[in-house]
Formats: C-alpha cells, sequence, structure tokens
C-alpha cells in the first residue's frame, strides 16, 4: 500500500521538478513533458534493446543524476531562505494542484476493475504483456486484438505499474489519469499566478485558503467537463484506460502549446516534438492529425510573430514534423515483423492515399459497396447523433466556435482578442478535416457491418470535440476574462454541475472507487470461470472453450484474465438466430482441425445443435458435461478425452 500510494507520486515530483529546474520552467508546464520524454525513452529502448526496463530504470536514473547535477550546479543558492523561497515556490506552481489531484485519483480508483469490452480485447492485453515480457507488445506470441496499435499511453501505464510494484487494474487507471491530468495542468498557470488581495479580505491564513479554492475552483471546471461525455458508447475519463479520451488529451496539449505564447523559440520547437511524437504514437490515426498542430503553430507564428524574417522558424519546422514521423515509422517498421497484416475486423491496411478518390466519389463509382449507406448515416450522426449531453457533433463545433468569438469579444488585450479569434477559425477547418477523416476511416478500415453502424462513432469524435473544448477553456483563462468577471466564471462552474448532478447524475459512477460501485460483482461472472481454468492448466498451455451464443464477450474476458493461457474457440456450431455473425457452423472435420495443439477443452456452455453434431467427434462422448474441463490426450480422427 505504501509503496503503490508513494513511489509513483515521487516519481511524478522528481520528474517534474527536475526537468523544471534544468529549464527553468514552472512544474505546471514541466510534469508532462518529463512524463511523455520517458515514455520516448522506454519505447525506444523497447526498439533498440527488445526490454522496456532498459528505458524505465534507466529514465529514472537518468533524472537521478540531473537532479543531483541540478543540485551542485546551484550549492552556492542553496542558503536556508533560498530553499524555502523555492519550495514554497513549487508549491504554488503546481505542485499543490497535482498532490490534490494524485490524492483525489488514489481514492477514487480503490477496487476499480476493467468494464468495456476494448479493455478486455486489446487495451488490458497490451499492459499484461508489456509488464509479463518486458517488451513492446507487439511481441507477443498470444493472440488479440490490434497489436499492431502504437504504444505510447500503455507505455506510461507499464511505468505506473512498475513504480507500483504489482500489476492491478485500479493502478492502470490511475496512470491514464494522472498522464491526462499533467496534460491539463499548463493551462492551471494563469490561474495560479492571479491573487488579487483586494477580493480577500481577513487574514493571511483566512486570504491563503481563499486563494486555495479559487485555485481549484479552476481545476474543477476542467475536471467535471469529461463527465459532459459519459453518453452511451462515449469513452469515460475516470473509468476507462481507451486511448480515444488519452489521445484527444494528448491533441489539446500540443494544440495548446502551438497556440500560446513563447519566450524561448528552440525550447518551444523541441516540446512541441517531444509531443508530437507522444502524440502520433497514442493512436494509429492520430498520424493525421500531426499538420494540424503544425499548421496551428506555423500560422500563428505569421499571426503573431514580431520575427517573421528569422530563418530559424522556418529551419525548425523540418524536425517538428520530420522527427515524429520518423518515430512512427520506425515503430510500424518494428511490428511488421512480429505482427501478421490480417485485414481483419478493423484494420488501417485499406487507409491508403490511393483510396481517396474511391471514397470521395459517387457511390456508383466505387468499388465499396455500402459507401452510400455508410455516408448517409454517417452526415445524419454529425448533424443529429449526440455525443455529449444533448448535442450533436455539429451543435457542439458550432457552440464551441461562437463561445471563441465570445471570448474575443470581452478579451481587451488586442493579441489575445486576435488569438482567440485565429483559434475559433482553426477550429472550424480543423473540424471539418477530422469529419471527413472520420468518414475515410469507416470506409476503408472497417467490415461493412461495423462501419454501416458508425462503430464506436461516439468515442472516435469526442477525441476531437474533448480537445477542443479544452482549448475553448484554455483561451477562456489565457484571456483573463475569468479575472474581471469572477461571477461569470462562477456561473459557468455552477451550472455545469448543476446540469450533471441533475440531468446527467449517472455521469459520477465512474469517479466513485469500484468498492463502493462493486466492479467486483460485475466481473464475477467471467473471473470465476477464469479461476476454475487457472487452477487446472499451466502457464502457455492451449484451452478451447466452447460457450455456445457468446458475442466474443466471454472469450475475450477468459483470453485476458487467463493470460498467459492461450484461449481459442467460441461459439461453434449452427448459428442460434437470423443474423448470428458470432456462431462458426465448423464442419466435423474443421472442428477436430481447430482443435490441433489444444492442451484442454472447456464445455461452457452447451445446446441440443452442439450435441447433435459434434458428439460423433469423441471417442467418449457421454463423458461431454456442460460446465467441465477435459484434457484432450489424443486427437487422430477422433478426440480422446481425459477426465480430470
Amino acid at each position: 500500500m505504501v509503496i503503490r500510494l508513494f513511489c509513483p507520486f515521487l516519481y511524478s515530483l522528481i520528474f517534474g521538478c527536475v526537468w523544471g529546474g534544468w529549464f527553468k520552467k514552472k512544474f505546471y508546464s514541466s510534469l508532462a513533458l518529463a512524463f511523455m520524454s520517458h515514455i520516448l525513452l522506454v519505447i525506444v529502448c523497447g526498439l533498440i534493446f527488445r526490454r522496456l526496463t532498459f528505458g524505465i530504470y534507466g529514465g529514472i536514473v537518468l533524472t537521478a543524476i540531473l537532479g543531483i547535477a541540478l543540485v551542485f550546479k546551484n550549492r552556492t543558492r542553496l542558503s536556508k531562505q533560498s530553499v524555502k523561497q523555492y519550495i514554497v515556490s513549487n508549491w504554488n506552481d503546481g505542485i499543490f494542484v497535482f498532490t490534490v489531484f494524485y490524492i483525489f485519483c488514489f481514492v477514487s480508483n480503490s477496487g476499480k476493475r476493467f468494464l468495456s469490452w476494448d479493455e478486455f480485447s486489446h487495451w488490458g492485453m497490451y499492459l499484461k504483456e508489456s509488464l509479463r515480457l518486458d517488451s513492446l507488445y507487439c511481441m507477443s506470441p498470444l493472440s488479440f486484438s490490434h497489436k499492431d496499435y502504437v504504444p505510447a499511453v500503455t507505455i506510461f501505464e507499464t511505468i505506473w505499474c512498475r513504480l507500483s510494484g504489482r500489476y492491478a487494474e485500479s493502478d492502470a487507471y490511475r496512470a491514464i489519469q494522472i498522464l491526462m491530468f499533467s496534460l491539463l495542468m499548463p493551462m492551471f498557470e494563469g490561474i495560479s499566478d492571479f491573487i488579487d488581495e483586494k477580493n480577500y479580505i481577513g487574514s493571511k491564513v483566512a486570504i491563503l485558503i481563499k486563494h486555495r479554492l479559487f485555485q481549484l475552483a479552476g481545476v474543477l471546471l476542467v475536471l467535471l467537463i469529461p463527465l459532459a461525455f459519459n453518453t452511451s458508447n462515449a469513452f469515460y475519463f475516470y473509468h476507462s484506460i481507451y486511448c480515444d479520451v488519452s489521445v484527444g488529451i494528448v491533441f489539446f496539449w500540443c494544440i495548446f502549446e502551438a497556440y500560446r505564447d513563447f519566450d524561448n523559440t528552440s525550447y518551444h520547437f523541441v516540446e512541441l516534438i517531444i509531443g508530437i511524437t507522444v502524440l502520433v504514437l497514442s493512436k494509429m490515426t492520430a498520424i493525421a492529425l500531426l499538420p494540424l498542430v503544425v499548421v496551428l503553430f506555423i500560422v500563428k507564428i505569421l499571426f503573431s510573430s514580431r520575427e517573421l524574417t528569422k530563418r530559424k522558424h522556418w529551419v525548425l519546422t523540418l524536425p517538428l514534423v520530420g522527427i515524429p514521423f520518423a518515430l512512427w515509422f520506425w515503430f510500424n517498421r518494428f511490428v511488421d515483423k512480429y505482427v501478421e497484416n490480417t485485414g481483419g475486423t478493423q484494420s488501417y491496411d485499406g487507409m491508403k492515399i490511393s483510396s481517396l478518390m474511391e471514397v470521395f466519389t459517387s457511390p456508383d463509382k466505387s468499388s465499396i459497396s455500402y459507401l452510400k449507406t455508410v455516408r448517409d448515416v454517417y452526415i445524419d450522426a454529425v448533424i443529429h447523433r449526440d455525443i455529449l449531453i444533448h448535442g450533436s457533433y455539429l451543435a457542439t463545433l458550432v457552440t464551441i466556435v461562437i463561445a471563441f468569438f465570445i471570448v474575443a469579444k470581452l478579451c481587451d488585450d488586442r493579441n489575445k482578442k486576435k488569438k482567440a479569434i485565429f483559434a475559433g477559425i482553426w477550429t472550424v477547418l480543423s473540424g471539418i478535416f477530422y469529419v471527413l477523416l472520420m468518414y475515410f476511416l469507416y470506409c476503408t478500415a472497417f467490415i461493412e457491418y461495423e462501419a454501416v453502424r458508425l462503430a464506436s462513432y461516439e468515442r472516435y469524435m469526442n477525441s476531437f470535440v474533448i480537445a477542443v473544448v479544452y482549448l475553448l477553456v484554455a483561451v477562456y483563462y489565457d484571456s483573463n476574462i475569468w479575472k474581471k468577471h469572477a461571477k461569470g466564471y462562477y456561473l459557468i462552474l455552477s451550472l455545469l454541475f448543476f446540469d450533471l448532478l441533475f440531468f446527467h447524475v449517472n455521469a459520477f459512477d465512474q469517479v466513485l472507487p469500484g468498492t463502493i460501485m462493486h466492479d467486483n460483482e460485475k466481473v464475477i461472472t467471467y473471473t470465476s470461470k477464469a479461476d476454475y481454468i487457472l487452477n487446472i492448466t499451466e502457464d502457455d498451455e492451449k484451452v478451447f472453450i466452447v460457450k455456445r451464443g457468446d458475442n466474443g464477450d466471454f472469450l475475450f474476458h477468459q483470453k485476458y484474465y487467463c493470460n498467459p493461457r492461450i484461449i481459442v474457440g467460441g461459439s461453434i456450431g449452427p448459428s442460434m438466430f437470423e443474423g448470428d455473425i458470432w456462431s462458426t457452423d465448423m464442419t466435423i472435420e474443421e472442428f477436430i482441425d481447430s482443435l490441433e495443439g489444444s492442451d484442454y477443452i472447456y464445455f461452457c456452455v452447451l445446446d441440443d445443435a452442439f450435441r447433435e453434431k459434434y458428439s460423433s467427434v469423441f471417442y467418449n462422448p457421454e463423458l461431454i458435461v456442460e460446465g467441465e474441463i477435459y484434457k484432450i490426450s489424443e486427437i487422430d480422427k477422433k478426440i480422446y478425452l481425459e477426465k480430470i
């Protein structure tokens, strides 16, 4: 318990303070860069040495050395008073806010368990295999979905679990939430800097308390926003390790850093290179977001810079694009050695530039038979389908853009007014680009069954929407309007809280600890069956599961819970209803072949259709009992079962 609480916390403080100390930046802005730099170091070590711990502990040792060097560098200034001032300054510059969130994060995730499909089919498997093999999960010999996905977010979860001294789903949630919070922290700098003592009457202690409450109110506004995205099939900020929410937060960090003013051109380019590289290594389709960040940054320079003639702006743009793309390309070439391009349920093989004309053409001229259906349902979804509280993608985007122009109207500073207008224009153009990108994705990367149903539509669209929502909040904080109109600021906070509490109260379920929400009870059906399998089998043994009526849900749970056993099988036998895509109606010969290499067979759920068709496959069919597992001792023309 003590290790899980303090080791990751000390890791965060030391990394953030060392980065801030060397580059003379506040903890608010330093923590995310320290985390992301460590992620990239671990990925590179995974690519070169095939060992993640080289990067995990190597980064910790390097940071410790840099911390000691920083102390010696400033030893002449290390008087008792200067040390006290440094501690107070750091406490005010973000450590207080981070500590409060860290405690909240630790408590709220107590006892939490994975509940969503994809957490079992791949996200959870990514983390389990990264820890078990101490290597990039694409190298795993096990079968699970999307092994070719880029690994940045999982790498941070791996670091966190190593520091916690164990693998636990609650720690995985803590890791991704801490990473996302660190990426949101830079927007809080303005709140921390603002202390108008004229508004505070009373003792120094009272003033300090009021200031802290004002500071935390700004943080609370930001942390309530993800709850508004708690619609059907959307993502969860507080109860998910899906990368869709995290890639939206990384994208926000990149566009916010590209948007805001900077005092050191070279440093600003370096931090953007780090951020964009993590972005493109957080999700396969995020490579398409790279131009949006770069264009925002370049146009911002043209729009507001007084040094347009300096060539270094343009020279440094090359590594801004080249380095992220190079590491992304390197990782994908590495993956090709271990992951076969099967073109299965969801595959990025179809997303080729040559496919653009085919997708954005008349359905009659396209070889994609379901193009018109996808186009019709997609347009309707963009206009009408809710992605957050009673708001479609189009309605939300229009509201956000209007809000940008309202902020610009209320802003007195001419430069900030121009930047707010620019952010609104960029949001319009980028929002259109993202709609076209996702349409292209549905037409080329999904099979027809998923494409026409717009699988995971809410989560995918929210990745962009939450980024621009946070950009709006950051622009609002940056504009200083809230300082002059504090009542309006509290009104926004109150309305959001009221709306969530009375019209969307179930959104708060994800904030509550798993011990209160009974997460264990929600998965006990799967864990009890997994315990049964684990008690009988050994690591790396292969178990064939027959579960009639399974839609893949049970099988994916068992692949996750029984790791590193090899789990195969599913709903074997004739279709159980019209449109049943999950059942596999194998011939006798195919069924026997599918059992080759299996050590055990588990008859989880049977029906008469299975018994009638496959009983003759076994030498001793009288042994077949639902709910029992048997050792496969021989496979010839028939299968011989051995009772355990």
